[in-house]
């Protein structure tokens, strides 16, 4: 049997930029493609933009797969936290859930994205179970390394654009 596969990543960036400066950037799903290796772009699809309750797909792609996710916004305190949890997960509450958070610094903020999955997805056990055994036991941590240096590049690049 497989070991159950969970993720609880975090990635932090110090940025020279005010902490409402950097929530406008990292709030704005619609530019997320400019900052995320993984994710190519996003769409609101219902409520108001950016606001708790709004709904948004986002459209994703990951060694040679591509699938769309649907999310909620579960929290948006401008310059402090932005969240949303993906609904096309289980049909858990509070299973998948993102967020960008900032902390005011001396010199700007320090902006942190965030993930947390209690339980994968079909589709992500659906890739993990198509590998040979010997891939199979080691795909959790491979994928675990995938999201930590996308989550790293994602602020890396929110910090950049904050900054120029």
């Amino acid at each position: 049997m497989a070991e159950p596969i969970s993720y609880d990543l975090h990635a932090t960036a110090e940025v020279a930029a005010t902490a409402d400066a950097v929530y406008r950037i990292a709030s704005d799903i619609t530019r997320m493609g400019e900052w995320s290796p993984e994710c190519t772009g996003g769409r609101w699809k219902s409520g108001e933009p950016g606001a708790v309750g709004a709904r948004f797909e986002g459209d994703n792609q990951a060694r040679g797969d591509t699938w769309t996710t649907e999310c909620e916004v579960i929290a948006a305190e401008p310059g402090r936290r932005f969240v949303w949890e993906v609904l096309t997960a289980p049909a858990l509450t509070d299973n998948m859930v993102w967020s960008f958070e900032i902390e005011p610094t001396a010199d700007g903020c320090a902006l942190t994205q965030r993930f947390r999955m209690k339980t994968p997805p079909s589709r992500l056990l659906a890739i993990r179970d198509s590998l040979p055994p010997e891939r199979a036991a080691t795909f959790p941590e491979f994928r675990r390394e995938l999201l930590q240096k996308g989550m790293q590049q994602t602020v890396d690049q929110i910090k950049a654009a904050a900054e120029s």
